[in-house]
């Protein structure tokens, strides 16, 4: 399935502990703020006017660093040739005055890899980018990075080891959009448990993850660690549970998923239930939305197909 760690999604400014360089670009446009994950072209139009309107007065490591989100618009359009162009125009840039740019550059050259099935290429400079993270001082990166390792990684070890040094940084930090990480481990660390089938340690992760969230009021990100808590309540015999947290979400949005992934879920809850006429309607608002998503066509076509023939 698709992992809902593509829903919980940061918008942070740079933490950099360096002074100078925090003290350079204290008074400039902050750039992750301009992000929208779910439109990379309106996102590019930002970056874009942003950088046209610094060119000729912001610092180098500032002008580069818009220039690296550039690059991540164009691998999430699945652009990879785009994206690696931009980052070429980067790369000779790169200096030691420009050192959060670079772990930026390295962790959207990363992604440009990941994203286009290049693991072991993506992986190699995931790493560069959490270390060199750590020596400047960027822990926002090297968080990030150390999350995209453990995307990156093939092996659920090695998924778990990096999701939790992650973790055990975000946690340490006092700098608030660093350890708006926490749950994002959590979450990553209960779906790679999910994805091998150990129901028991995932659900123990996704409980962390509710537990992190209710405490800091982060609601949206409640109803995801809800809705998984629940999808693995199914999966562990647990229906009658799933079926109570997946009614009530449904009754939290208005008894509108616009997702769709709730729809699915209950339509798999009804048709364990024995209700068909129910499973059916369910399964068929699933498939409306979901057969529509390019991810689940391209990666879980046969998932679609079940929707369809279940609706």
């Amino acid at each position: 399935m698709r992992l809902f760690v593509l829903l919980i999604v940061f918008v942070c400014t740079s933490c950099v502990s360096n002074k100078k360089e925090s003290d350079v670009t204290m008074n400039l446009p902050e750039i992750n703020k301009l992000w929208n994950y779910s439109n990379p072209l309106e996102s590019r139009e930002k970056f874009e006017k942003l950088y046209g309107d610094q060119k000729e007065k912001a610092p180098l490591d500032y002008r580069l660093q818009i220039k690296t989100q550039i690059a991540r618009t164009h691998s999430l359009g699945a652009e990879f040739s785009e994206a690696h162009r931009v980052l070429d125009e980067i790369e000779p840039q790169l200096s030691e005055e420009t050192p959060v740019a670079k772990v930026r550059y390295l962790l959207e050259r990363g992604r440009a890899f990941n994203s286009n099935g290049e693991k072991e290429k993506a992986t190699e400079l995931f790493v560069q980018a959490y270390n060199f993270g750590h020596q400047i001082g960027a822990h926002l990166y090297s968080v990030d990075a150390a999350h995209m390792v453990a995307i990156s990684s093939s092996h659920l070890n090695d998924k778990l080891e990096w999701n939790e040094k992650g973790l055990v940084e975000a946690q340490k930090s006092e700098d608030k959009n660093v350890r708006g990480w926490i749950g994002v481990f959590y979450n990553n660390m209960g779906w790679d448990l999910f994805q091998d089938k150990h129901y028991e340690r995932a659900l123990e992760k996704f409980e962390l993850g509710l537990s992190h969230y209710q405490a800091i009021g982060a609601k949206g990100q409640v109803l995801i660690a809800k809705w998984s808590i629940a999808k693995t309540y199914r999966l562990l015999d647990r229906t009658d549970e799933a079926l109570k947290i997946q009614t009530e979400l449904l009754a939290e949005s208005g008894g509108v998923d616009e997702s769709g992934y709730t729809y699915e879920e209950l339509g798999e809850l009804y048709l364990i239930k024995g209700e068909k006429n129910k499973a059916k309607e369910f399964f068929g608002k699933a498939y409306e939305i979901l057969s529509k998503d390019i991810w689940l066509q391209k990666n879980e076509a046969a998932r679609i197909s079940r929707l369809k023939e279940l609706s």
